[in-house]
Protein backbone atom coordinates (compact mmCIF):
# COMPACT_ATOMS: atom_id res chain seq x y z
CA UNK A 1 0.00 0.00 0.00
CA UNK A 2 1.32 3.46 -0.89
CA UNK A 3 1.53 5.95 1.95
CA UNK A 4 0.21 9.51 1.56
CA UNK A 5 2.71 12.15 0.54
CA UNK A 6 1.64 14.70 3.15
CA UNK A 7 -0.50 15.26 6.20
CA UNK A 8 -2.27 18.38 7.38
CA UNK A 9 -4.63 21.03 6.16
CA UNK A 10 -4.43 22.65 2.75
CA UNK A 11 -5.18 26.01 4.39
CA UNK A 12 -2.84 25.82 7.40
CA UNK A 13 -0.09 23.67 5.96
CA UNK A 14 1.06 20.18 6.67
CA UNK A 15 4.15 18.06 6.70
CA UNK A 16 5.73 15.35 4.62
CA UNK A 17 4.54 11.84 5.51
CA UNK A 18 8.03 10.32 5.24
CA UNK A 19 9.39 13.04 7.54
CA UNK A 20 6.62 12.38 10.06
CA UNK A 21 7.26 8.61 9.98
CA UNK A 22 10.96 9.30 10.60
CA UNK A 23 10.09 11.63 13.48
CA UNK A 24 7.92 8.95 15.11
CA UNK A 25 10.74 6.41 14.69
CA UNK A 26 13.21 8.87 16.26
CA UNK A 27 10.78 9.34 19.18
CA UNK A 28 10.79 5.58 19.81
CA UNK A 29 7.29 5.21 18.37
CA UNK A 30 5.83 7.95 20.58
CA UNK A 31 3.50 9.77 18.18
CA UNK A 32 2.56 12.45 20.72
CA UNK A 33 6.21 13.29 21.32
CA UNK A 34 6.87 13.51 17.59
CA UNK A 35 3.87 15.79 17.04
CA UNK A 36 4.88 17.96 20.01
CA UNK A 37 8.42 18.36 18.65
CA UNK A 38 7.09 19.29 15.20
CA UNK A 39 4.74 21.86 16.73
CA UNK A 40 7.58 23.39 18.76
CA UNK A 41 9.87 23.57 15.74
CA UNK A 42 7.20 25.38 13.75
CA UNK A 43 6.27 27.83 16.52
CA UNK A 44 2.79 26.39 16.94
CA UNK A 45 3.11 25.33 20.59
CA UNK A 46 5.14 26.44 23.63
CA UNK A 47 7.92 23.94 24.45
CA UNK A 48 6.52 23.45 27.98
CA UNK A 49 2.98 22.74 26.75
CA UNK A 50 1.54 19.27 27.27
CA UNK A 51 -0.59 17.53 24.68
CA UNK A 52 -3.46 15.92 26.55
CA UNK A 53 -5.49 14.63 23.62
CA UNK A 54 -4.38 13.65 20.15
CA UNK A 55 -6.67 12.26 17.47
CA UNK A 56 -5.06 10.35 14.64
CA UNK A 57 -7.10 9.39 11.61
CA UNK A 58 -5.91 7.01 8.95
CA UNK A 59 -7.49 5.60 5.86
CA UNK A 60 -6.88 2.98 3.23
CA UNK A 61 -7.58 3.28 -0.46
CA UNK A 62 -10.67 1.34 -1.51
Amino acid sequence: MDSPCSYGSATTGGFDAADFAHRVDQAGGDVTSAVHQWLVENGRIHPDAHITHLEIRTWRPR
